[in-house]
């Protein structure tokens, strides 16, 4: 499937609009590309962000960013089957598999987090995702399974 963006989404006001995550605690701040099947978001590791550690990004940080891009997903799709009205869905990780990650990011590293839906079933999601900066080097990966609690 092609991305169905015209261009990336930079503006973290409307970001905000699309996950159920609020400040501080939103680690993800672009919309680089949508499909029905996958998105890729995009996280600049800033230094007041609330899960870095010194000088780095924690593993905490890297799977909430992972949980907040399938968010970003739910909410991108809402957004445009039923217009800016819709509220965001609230949901929980349901289970983690194959976690891995690879390095600590330093604050100033540029994530791109690609998620692709394997399956959906009613309110669960079963999906693969990769954390990678923007040269391209793998920092994390995890198969999630996510379950929307609002209907």
């Amino acid at each position: 499937m092609d991305n169905q963006l015209e261009d990336k989404i930079t503006d973290i006001d409307f970001i905000k609009k699309l996950i159920p995550q609020k400040d501080p605690f939103v680690m993800i701040d672009k919309l680089l590309y949508f499909d029905l099947d996958k998105v890729i978001s995009g996280l600049t590791v800033t230094s007041d962000n609330i899960l870095t550690s010194g000088n780095y990004f924690t593993e905490g940080g890297l799977v909430e960013n992972m949980a907040q891009s399938i968010a970003l997903h739910r909410g991108y799709r809402g957004y445009i089957n039923k217009g800016s009205e819709e509220k965001p869905k609230t949901g929980f990780i349901g289970s983690i598999k194959h976690a891995t990650i690879h390095i600590l990011p330093k604050v100033g590293t540029e994530l791109i987090t690609t998620v692709k839906i394997v399956a959906e079933i009613m309110m669960v999601s079963l999906v693969e995702i990769e954390v990678k900066d923007v040269e391209g080097n793998l920092i994390a990966s995890s198969e999630m399974k996510t379950i929307i609690v609002d209907s």
